[in-house]
C-alpha cells in the first residue's frame, strides 16, 4: 500500500503543484527564469550581473519544491493515520 499510495499521491496533487507554482511563480516567464538561474552556475551569474537575481531564483525553486514536498508527506500522513490504519 505504501508505494500505490505515494505513487497516486503524486499524481493526484498535480493541480497542488500548479497552485503552489502560481503562488509562488505568478507566470511560467518566472518559473523558466528561475529555472535557467538553477541550472546557471552562480559565478557565471555574478560576472552577468544577475547574482542576486540568481539567488532570489534558485530560493523561490527551492521553496516551491519543498511546498510541494510538504503537500505529499502531509497528505500520506494524514491518508495513513485517519484511514489506513483504523
Amino acid at each position: 500500500m505504501s508505494t500505490t499510495a505515494w505513487v497516486i499521491l503524486l499524481i493526484a496533487n498535480l493541480p497542488v503543484y500548479w497552485l503552489l507554482g502560481w503562488v509562488v511563480f505568478r507566470e511560467w516567464e518566472e518559473f523558466f527564469e528561475c529555472v535557467r538561474f538553477w541550472l546557471t552556475p552562480d559565478i557565471i551569474s555574478a560576472f552577468n550581473g544577475e547574482y542576486f537575481d540568481d539567488i532570489w531564483g534558485e530560493m523561490r525553486l527551492g521553496l516551491w519544491a519543498v511546498l510541494c514536498g510538504v503537500s505529499i508527506y502531509s497528505e500520506y500522513y494524514l491518508l495513513m493515520k485517519y484511514f489506513v490504519h483504523r
